[in-house]
């Protein structure tokens, strides 16, 4: 359930504390706000996010210290959540169990994606305020959190929305935000967007048929930013939709009932 609550007369917390959720604080402006000791980014205007990962710590600090040094604690008792196990057959060998020749071109991918992400933490304006629009529209094939076993293989959990569209489908950017990232043949993720929306929030795109954008480029809510594909490790046409703050990797769930 979303729900909202005033600390103090001049601070509001948007959002649900659950795994996977995602907060939206609005206080004083050069307010200072650390979440168990590591600082919240907050921008001029006093807005800053709060995110929680798959299986975060149960109960974690949030600490707002005003510009006249009043200091406010809160304690987040963040509600666990119980994942599904989606099984995924018919994907090829070598997507699933990849052999030596690859693992270098993996893991320098990785190693992009992550040097992008990063780029997300330094970006101080919250153009997550202008609004939000679903990137897609269409069935849901694959949620966030679930454990996947692929081709009979336990793997890493699923940390995103899959939506079934057929490939050439047109992909809106959700918010405004700069695009930080964009390939158009990872080995895993196909086709792959990533855009910044401000204090370490940032989307990712998967598996696209075609990227209309650049890095570095400003976009707009609601502007085309790419198609939907079946690149990469795939067994047909979808968007992978993910959703990640500061290094955590949030249920995109989560981010369309904030901003409902």
């Amino acid at each position: 359930m979303l729900f909202s609550f005033t600390i103090r007369a001049e601070t509001l917390i948007k959002g649900e504390i659950i795994a996977g959720g995602i907060l939206i604080i609005k206080t004083l402006p050069n307010s200072i706000v650390k979440l168990d000791d590591n600082i919240v980014p907050i921008s001029d205007n006093g807005y800053g996010l709060i995110g929680f990962e798959r299986k975060p710590k149960n109960i974690q600090k949030l600490e707002i210290v005003s510009p006249t040094n009043q200091t406010e604690e809160i304690t987040l008792n963040i509600k666990n959540r119980s994942y599904k196990i989606q099984k995924i057959d018919g994907l090829e060998k070598e997507k699933v169990e990849p052999p030596q020749e690859l693992l270098d071109r993996i893991y320098n991918e990785k190693i992009r994606v992550k040097k992008s992400r990063n780029e997300a933490n330094s970006l101080k304006t919250p153009y997550y305020l202008n609004g939000f629009v679903m990137p897609v529209k269409g069935p849901i094939t694959g949620v966030y959190g679930s454990q996947r076993i692929l081709n009979g293989v336990p793997k890493s959990p699923h940390y995103g929305l899959d939506i079934a569209l057929p490939t050439g489908h047109n992909i809106k950017a959700p918010m405004d935000g700069v695009i930080i990232f964009t390939d158009n043949d990872l080995f895993y993720s196909g086709g792959t967007i990533i855009i910044a929306h401000g204090q370490g929030l940032s989307t990712s795109y998967l598996h696209l048929s075609k990227i209309l954008v650049e890095k570095n480029q400003n976009v707009r809510k609601g502007d085309i930013i790419g198609k939907v594909g079946a690149t990469g490790r795939v067994t047909g046409a979808h968007l992978h939709w993910g959703v990640e703050w500061m290094g955590k990797r949030l249920d995109p769930e989560y981010l369309i009932k904030l901003f409902d």
